[in-house]
């Protein structure tokens, strides 16, 4: 990859058999989704679970005190209310909203059992992005609570690009939307801190802001602020 940034090893649904993702499409329903639309809601009754072909939403978990964090974003290839497809599922652990339009495969419970249940591939990439979701929230928990709010930052940009960037000559895209208050959320500051930050990245040639849109010019340089601690 040209533009420097290592991506995570990717867990898809892409890879099994014909016969069986066919199978998963004809039980499911195709929809489309507009911005802010409530795909699942923390603590209510896992009922459907959502695999997203386009789009992207962001995923919020709420502490007992009433605090909400922004986790991280879901976009394609993921699955959206795994809790869902899992016979221990019974409610969803975090709320997730579209930030614009998204296109997915829809199914019930009932329906995401089934198939988990007849098909040993679909179990097992179920399993897998149970366990990349866990190093996730992990990685966040770190993020959050380690560290310089400038290598809090560039951490939280490294994991945005490697897992919804598109590289090209003048460096990576990231996909959704990411506003400012998107980032002090995941890193645990303010808004007017990672503003700060983020205007002098910019000044430097680190990447470009604009109107949510991010884009990392310079992946070396801010792999290189993700490991300071001053």
């Amino acid at each position: 990859m040209r533009a420097g940034v290592v991506r995570p090893r990717t867990v898809t649904f892409e890879t099994v058999p014909a016969h069986v993702a066919a199978c998963c499409v004809r039980m499911g329903q195709a929809l489309s989704v507009s911005r802010g639309t409530v795909l699942t809601r923390q603590g209510d009754d896992a009922a459907r679970c959502y695999y997203v072909r386009a789009g992207y939403a962001r995923v919020l978990s709420t502490s007992p005190a009433g605090n909400q964090v922004l986790v991280g974003y879901m976009g394609p290839r993921d699955i959206v209310g795994q809790a869902a497809a899992m016979e221990a599922g019974r409610t969803y652990v975090a709320t997730a909203i579209a930030t614009g339009t998204m296109d997915l495969i829809g199914w019930d419970r009932d329906a995401a059992l089934l198939l988990s249940e007849r098909f040993p591939e679909v179990h097992a990439r179920l399993d897998a992005l149970l366990a990349r979701n866990v190093r996730l929230l992990m990685k966040r928990l770190h993020t959050v609570s380690g560290g310089t709010l400038p290598r809090r930052l560039a951490d939280a940009l490294l994991e945005l690009a490697a897992r919804h960037g598109t590289p090209d000559v003048t460096g990576i895209a990231i996909a959704p939307r990411v506003t400012r208050e998107d980032l002090a959320g995941l890193t645990g500051s303010t808004m007017y801190t990672v503003s700060r930050v983020l205007a002098a990245w910019q000044h430097q040639g680190v990447l470009t802001t604009h109107r949510g849109r991010l884009r990392v010019t310079n992946p070396a340089r801010l792999r290189l602020l993700a490991r300071r601690d001053d």
